[in-house]
């Protein structure tokens, strides 16, 4: 088969290493700022792994007369033309669930991080502030099992969010546009509508796909309606957020923080307005890579692989958005 890897994280070590079945199959590795190349050097692509954060217009398409399936190396799709891919009758599919434990991870993380206000008291230490620090911190941080923490959005990562929420004894309240009452028992959940959550959390966590309707949700009227003491989180996608927005919020103490993992456009620039200097004691920002741990790039290769085989064989593939 002919595949190629469209891809800023993935290269052909790695690939190896994980899934040296591989090297069977003529492979090609292209940058996703290569798009020229992918369209005159990749025409004979059967199969295109693409980068979740990656762009799999109707021209790359079209410009692959024998595709056959598009994969998504994560859990996003939402830079793949589904409905062009469907009309040409080719398979999309992602790694849904893939990295749920990792991005609950990174989203526990930022919400200790804020509230233990772990950035600045880092720097106050090497400033040589340390006690001065101590003393205004002294009965003022609150533990988790203080906390409301609202999910938006109740899929794997926000279900793998609430257990370990809940086991520091934190409330955990979430809003979907789906209600799941079978659920909220086992993961020790309450539903609540939109506004009542943003109303009465102590973080708003991020856990929905970006599309059209969601672009932008995190808006002036949003912030407006969380609480001045209330924090961010945004392990989701960039998109979801207006940035104008959001710097405004913090700028003038509406809430209290943010802890971003995306933070749209990417690549962040150093222009990016989320990265003023004027706000930087209130964010806690890592580069994207909550999802992207050694266990979950083993589960990507190994999903992808098996989805290789089950092509071949004409077997149902794992996954499948279209």
């Amino acid at each position: 088969m002919n595949i190629t890897f469209y891809s800023n994280v993935t290269a052909k070590e790695k690939t190896l290493k994980y899934i040296p079945q591989i090297a069977d199959h003529n492979i090609k590795f292209i940058k996703l700022k290569d798009k020229n190349t992918l369209l005159t050097e990749a025409k004979d692509t059967q199969i295109l792994i693409v980068d979740a954060m990656g762009t799999v217009d109707s021209e790359i398409i079209g410009s692959m007369p024998d595709l056959k399936l598009i994969h998504s190396e994560g859990v996003g799709y939402q830079g793949i033309d589904t409905d062009y891919a469907a009309s040409k009758n080719i398979i999309v599919c992602n790694n849904k669930g893939v990295n749920d434990t990792a991005v609950a991870e990174g989203a526990l993380l930022l919400m200790l991080s804020c509230l233990k206000q772990i950035i600045t008291g880092n720097q106050s230490v090497y400033d040589g502030l340390q006690i001065e620090v101590k003393s205004k911190s002294f009965g003022v941080v609150k533990e988790l099992s203080q906390c409301t923490v609202g999910l938006i959005g109740f899929g794997d990562i926000a279900k793998k969010t609430a257990q370990f929420c809940n086991a520091l004894g934190a409330n955990v309240i979430y809003y979907n546009r789906t209600r799941y009452a079978e659920l909220e028992t086992e993961y020790g959940v309450t539903y609540k509508n939109l506004d009542e959550l943003l109303h009465t959390s102590d973080f708003v966590s991020l856990h929905i796909a970006a599309n059209n309707e969601t672009k932008n949700m995190v808006d002036e009227d949003f912030l407006a309606k969380m609480k001045e003491d209330s924090f961010l989180i945004n392990t989701a996608r960039g998109d979801l957020v207006d940035n104008k927005a959001l710097f405004n919020a913090l700028l003038n103490n509406q809430i209290a923080g943010a802890g971003l993992d995306v933070i749209s456009p990417e690549p962040v620039t150093k222009d990016n307005i989320l990265l003023d200097e004027r706000i930087k004691s209130k964010m806690i920002i890592t580069p994207h890579i909550a999802g992207i741990t050694n266990l979950t790039v083993q589960k990507i290769y190994r999903n992808i692989w098996k989805n290789i085989q089950h092509l071949i064989n004409k077997e149902p593939l794992k996954n499948q958005i279209v």
